[in-house]
């Protein structure tokens, strides 16, 4: 008898968890579908108004570079000056991507403005559908909040994000093949900064060996193709951020850290700087902790622990949240976690639009996946074997 209770609670459970995922995946395609109806209409926009765009900082520096002047890129008037070729582009736009990332943007600027902004956003989002599709169904991936961003002004989330979920879920199907290209992620390395402890607590040789090669060659070629002094300026750049920050050039409600939330929040630099950097160890030691016992989460704890990171950490950068959620959805999980998760992470898109900024509730939603991952991990225990992330079938039929 108590056993045929506890059956009956079990079912009970499972078939809210399932109406619970039926309205996910109803809000998912419907989200995901507006974003797209935006996606047209801001590529239409952007034909006409460049200035909306942060594609314009990406074509300036690859026509600068197909022009043999690389270095300029990272002259930040003269890249200025070649946004203009575009059309008026108010404030600025520099180009603080390292010289390989050159070679992806010269490629793309060799078609107009209009044409490349198309070819670059249709491109890049469906190599991170093809590659989210490993963690989530297509729904899910691109009713992220900051799928729509990316969308929208032609960041690189979508080609970051892509890299990175690729890499990550053939770490155990295909080491030697996942190391080189997660070797790709020092086209954006404040990004990649976890992966080393992640490789190295889980014991992944051929995987940084294979990175280590992937890297050095990007490097090299960007070298090879652009020369010594382009690399001299990009290096010479980088502290012109750390001063933006510093002067709060850059506005709190679009960096998505726990630094910038902390000082959207009027807390003095020292003190934001430490509460980021407490959170920041934390997430390091989940994440090690994680891999060295080889947890069954350790991929998704990976991804949220890098968001954490980097005090420089945009919106459009929080697509990595589809690793974490995709986990919890597709194991029928904390839906009530994802539900919070998701709401944070549309705040910052509801900041573009509200004459008053609200705060960046990234690093919130980051945080919360953080727990839940590490409450899984430690009930769950280790896992001799991971195959990869691709997401349990799931029943979400209605019940009779």
């Amino acid at each position: 008898m108590a056993d045929a209770a506890v059956t009956g609670t079990d079912d009970r459970a499972d078939e809210a968890r399932a109406l619970y995922l039926r309205w996910f995946r109803t809000v998912a395609i419907a989200f995901a579908l507006v974003f797209i109806i935006f996606a047209v209409w801001s590529w239409w926009v952007t034909h006409f108004w460049p200035k909306a765009s942060d594609f314009v900082s990406f074509w300036a520096a690859g026509r600068l570079a197909l022009e043999g002047k690389a270095s300029l890129a990272y002259d930040i008037a003269a890249h200025h000056t070649a946004e203009q070729a575009v059309g008026h582009v108010g404030g600025l736009l520099p180009f603080p991507y390292p010289p390989p990332f050159l070679a992806i943007v010269a490629f793309f600027a060799l078609l107009p403005f209009g044409p490349s902004f198309f070819l670059w956003v249709l491109g890049t989002s469906a190599f991170y559908v093809w590659a989210a599709r490993r963690v989530a169904q297509v729904p899910y991936a691109l009713a992220i909040p900051a799928a729509y961003i990316n969308l929208l002004i032609g960041q690189n989330g979508f080609l970051m994000s892509g890299i990175f979920i690729t890499g990550l879920t053939l770490v155990d199907e295909n080491p030697w093949l996942a190391g080189a290209i997660l070797g790709l992620m020092v086209l954006k390395p404040q990004l990649a900064l976890l992966l080393p402890v992640a490789m190295l607590a889980g014991r992944e040789w051929r995987v940084i060996g294979a990175a280590t090669l992937s890297a050095s060659a990007l490097l090299l070629l960007g070298l090879i193709l652009f020369g010594g002094s382009t690399y001299r300026a990009f290096f010479e750049i980088l502290p012109h951020y750390v001063q933006f920050m510093r002067d709060s050039r850059l506005p709190w409600s679009e960096l998505a850290s726990p630094f910038a939330l902390a000082r959207f929040a009027g807390l003095p630099e020292a003190t934001a700087l430490s509460i980021h950097s407490l959170i920041a160890l934390v997430a390091v030691a989940l994440t090690a902790r994680a891999w060295w016992l080889r947890t069954e989460e350790r991929v998704p704890i990976l991804a949220t622990s890098t968001m954490l990171i980097p005090p420089y950490f945009l919106t459009y950068d929080a697509l990595l949240l589809i690793v974490p959620l995709g986990w919890m959805i597709a194991r029928r999980r904390h839906p009530f976690a994802i539900a919070v998760t998701w709401l944070c992470a549309l705040v910052p898109i509801l900041n573009y639009y509200s004459p008053v900024a609200g705060p960046n509730l990234t690093s919130v939603a980051a945080i919360i996946c953080l727990c839940v991952l590490q409450t899984d991990s430690r009930r769950n225990g280790t896992a001799a074997k991971f195959g990869g992330l691709r997401p349990i079938p799931v029943d979400v039929s209605p019940t009779s």
